[in-house]
């Protein structure tokens, strides 16, 4: 598809890259650095004067923590229908480090201060939104985007709430567990004006998520018989992890982080953005993650183990021995003998060279060569053809002179003796001869050269290449062995993780709880295609219902993530073991496999090589002794040649 911007820029789009409830994103064939909003549905004029006060409003500092709109993308009516951004690459969901499994996948070197560190950048990053002028409004898990080296960057930046000349055009979408309770109260999101303020709750949150492993600051142990949930929670102020609220409702889940773990600047920081009406700043947060980061010291068991210096002993440590909870993989549960050992000893004791064989250089001109004597019979013919020839001449000449009446048929007469010469029986004999000798060293000078192309281009050559490369990647496929066993434990691992979360999905049945924009319609056409609670919501991804669009998956995936922030990871020794041990097995059998091939590769290799090298030897002989008869046979031939002219 091919699009046009404001300033006539010509856009042709490449491959889909994703699609979500209002369009679709696209790669750009000729701008590899940005990519290609189009919406779903035709614009309305509000919404392409929002998009043009956007692209007015860009700046250095907004595109740094923004995959901001850059050009809007007109189609073949001239018609607004999307708009061009930078792309990230190499970003992730900021959601996808709540969870440990996850962290280990994408970030495995990466501990608990990484998160700290994650937490300051998401601050600077409202910090030059806000100085910017603009209010983020939609802010939630699955919008903010970051890299391996904790760098931050907002997507679907369209639902900001932006000021215009005279007036906001709003952001009037929303996520209840990310937005404050004056703006709850509302009951809507419709020509509300968004503030620094009420960002800043939403930061908050999301900070609170990231320095608590997914836990959201208003789920907890709920202390009374009736329904208290997130939005009730954050409607009430029951921040769960209150340590002035003396009559909280909520208690932190079991198995958390202790806020107390924190500084006391991030404590109160917390407790006056979800318990007080002005809430901290984002430039409050900066300086006070600085400082945390400043007070975070290493565990000696593992580099991944960071925690507060004020702490008396590593939390996952003691998490990991007292409650066998991980909430950051380092392997050392995984360790298990393997089979793996003396590989390098192995497949060193395999010297794989090229074989190279040197061209052909001997001397083919053999300057001590003489001709061969020329047969008598030759001779012979030779001289009955000249002596012949010559006495019907003299004949011819003797009746010209005695018969003067038939003087021109004389004449005539003489041309006999070049008849003779050239086309007598003698004459013809002598010809076949040259013939056969001209013959005889072409076809003996053919074979010399293929002899020599067969000596310098071996076809055996190519053969042993292919075994080389073959034998090279044998070696190859044994020394990746052990990448090979990581892949498998980690499948493995996952398998687990993942079982252990879908028992604890399965708890939440889908008709029994409250799920936003979903109700007894949309939940009965899930039901009867099988997916019955949050364990079964991901099927989504490869099964399409009726009247479940985009927008909708977005909404139950955010509130499957939701439930799963509250998973706690309790690994499964028996099953960890057990898997341990088919993956080692496995492994064990590939090994045995590859070593049984790389020797008989080896050693047919040996012997191929073994087979060339003779072979070049007996041709050596076989061409110096040829090229001798060759070169013979030309030197007789050119004799030859002089004898019979």
């Amino acid at each position: 598809m091919i699009f046009q911007g404001l300033h006539n820029e010509r856009y042709v789009t490449g491959r889909e890259l994703g699609r979500g409830g209002e369009g679709a994103v696209y790669e750009l064939q000729n701008h590899s650095g940005f990519v290609l909003k189009i919406y779903n549905e035709p614009l309305t004029p509000e919404k392409i004067s929002k998009l043009k006060q956007m692209v007015l409003m860009r700046s250095v500092a907004i595109e740094a923590y923004s995959a901001w709109p850059v050009d809007l993308a007109h189609n073949d009516k001239g018609i607004v229908c999307g708009f061009v951004m930078k792309k990230l690459t190499g970003y992730v969901p900021l959601h996808m480090i709540f969870s440990p499994m996850d962290r280990k996948k994408l970030f495995p070197d990466k501990g608990y201060n990484f998160l700290v560190h994650v937490a300051r950048n998401l601050a600077t990053a409202f910090f030059k939104l806000h100085a910017a002028g603009l209010v983020v409004g939609d802010v939630n898990e699955g919008n903010i985007l970051i890299s391996s080296s904790g760098l931050v960057a907002f997507i679907d930046c369209d639902s900001f709430q932006v000021k215009g000349n005279s007036n906001y055009f709003f952001c009037e979408v929303g996520v209840p567990r990310y937005t404050p309770p004056e703006l709850l109260k509302e009951g809507s999101f419709e020509n509300i004006v968004r503030t620094i303020n009420t960002d800043s709750f939403s930061l908050a949150v999301l900070i609170f998520q990231l320095l608590f492993l997914g836990r959201h600051p208003f789920a907890g142990r709920n202390k009374l018989s009736a329904d208290f949930d997130e939005e009730t929670a954050i409607r009430k102020r029951e921040f769960a992890y209150s340590l002035e609220n003396k009559k909280r409702k909520l208690s932190p889940p079991k198995d958390s982080f202790n806020i107390t773990n924190l500084s006391e600047q991030m404590i109160a920081l917390f407790h006056q953005a979800f318990e007080q009406d002005a809430r901290p700043s984002p430039s409050d947060w900066i300086n006070a993650l600085d400082t945390q980061l400043a007070e975070m010291v290493t565990c000696n068991e593992s580099r991944l183990h960071t925690y507060p210096a004020k702490m008396i002993e590593c939390p996952w440590c003691h998490f990991k021995k007292n409650r066998g909870i991980l909430y950051f993989f380092d392997d050392s549960y995984l360790q298990a003998v393997t089979v793996l050992s003396d590989m390098e000893s192995f497949v060193n004791g395999f010297h794989l060279e090229k074989l190279e064989l040197k061209k052909w250089s001997g001397d083919l001109t053999h300057p001590s060569l003489i001709p061969t004597p020329i047969e008598k019979k030759f001779r012979t013919y030779k001289a009955l053809k000249m002596w012949v020839s010559v006495g019907v001449i003299i004949t011819c000449l003797l009746l010209y002179f005695i018969n003067h009446a038939n003087r021109w048929v004389i004449s005539c007469a003489l041309f006999l003796p070049f008849i003779i010469y050239k086309y007598s029986p003698w004459a013809t004999k002598l010809k076949v001869e040259l013939n056969r000798r001209i013959e005889l060293h072409r076809k003996m000078k053919e074979k010399l050269y293929a002899m020599i192309a067969e000596h310098d281009n071996s076809a055996d050559l190519n053969n042993y290449a292919a075994m080389l490369n073959n034998l090279n990647k044998l070696v190859h496929d044994f020394r990746r062995l052990p990448d090979e066993f990581e892949r498998r434990k980690k499948i493995m691992e996952e398998k687990v993780y993942n079982e252990q979360l879908d028992d604890f999905l399965w708890r939440f049945d889908i008709e029994g709880h409250s799920i936003p924009l979903f109700g007894a319609a949309k939940k009965s056409a899930l039901y009867n295609y099988g997916i019955r609670n949050a364990a079964h919501i991901t099927k989504l991804l490869t099964t399409k219902v009726p009247g479940i669009g985009p927008k909708n998956m977005q909404v139950l995936l955010s509130w499957r993530r939701q439930l799963a922030s509250g998973f706690v990871y309790i690994p499964d020794n028996y099953k960890i073991k057990s898997g341990l041990q088919n993956v080692n097995d496995d492994i064990a059998k590939i090994k045995t496999n590859l070593e049984h091939l790389i020797r008989k590769e080896y050693q047919s290799l040996n012997y191929l090589k073994m087979n060339i090298a003779n072979r070049s030897i007996v041709l050596e002989k076989q061409i110096n002794d040829f090229s001798i008869k060759t070169r013979q046979a030309e030197i007789d031939k050119e004799a030859f040649e002089k004898f019979v002219w």
